[in-house]
């Protein structure tokens, strides 16, 4: 009888444990971890030569752009929902830039949807001071996950510097 309860306990355990595991009734399985990505691009305008070339280095005025893109490690598949910030740190004070999803066609139909592409335009201020400004992209999606981007920590390449 002792082995009876003994199996019988072990069975119901392991049920349980499979049943916690479980997503509820019309809830989404589990995904991955979100993954954030991007690079810097110059944001100079549309028909300007310049326009979207991959550079790290910008004079007071330019527009530096940043390109994202936010990933579920889980499917491989672009997670919309994402909402990204780039917070910039020059001269002492953080700017927060908010990123926008081009996935859908913008209001009054000019573009076409990009559906893994999120952009944020930072101008460098007239009064930056030359060198290295540091910033790191934040996303957070409706499946509470979050995570950060930010270029290689080398001082001396690929970095976000103002130059004269």
């Amino acid at each position: 009888m002792k082995r009876y309860h003994f199996v019988a306990s072990a069975v119901f355990v392991v049920v349980a444990a499979m049943a916690a595991a479980m997503p509820a009734s019309g809830q989404a399985p589990a995904a991955g971890k979100l993954i954030l990505t991007g690079d810097l691009a110059v944001f100079a305008g549309g028909g300007k030569p310049d326009n979207c070339f991959l550079r790290n280095r910008f004079k007071r005025g330019e527009n530096v752009g940043f390109r994202l893109s936010a990933i579920d490690g889980g499917t491989g598949a672009i997670e919309a929902s994402a909402e990204i910030v780039v917070q910039v740190t020059h001269a002492g004070k953080t700017v927060e830039v908010p990123a926008r999803y081009r996935g859908v066609v913008p209001p009054g139909g000019r573009g076409a949807a990009i559906p893994y592409l999120w952009t944020a335009k930072w101008s460098i201020p007239a009064d930056a001071p030359t060198g290295v400004v540091r910033f790191k992209a934040i996303a957070k999606d409706n499946k509470g996950r979050t995570a950060e981007w930010s270029v290689f920590a080398n001082e001396e390449a690929a970095q976000l510097t103002v130059v004269e």
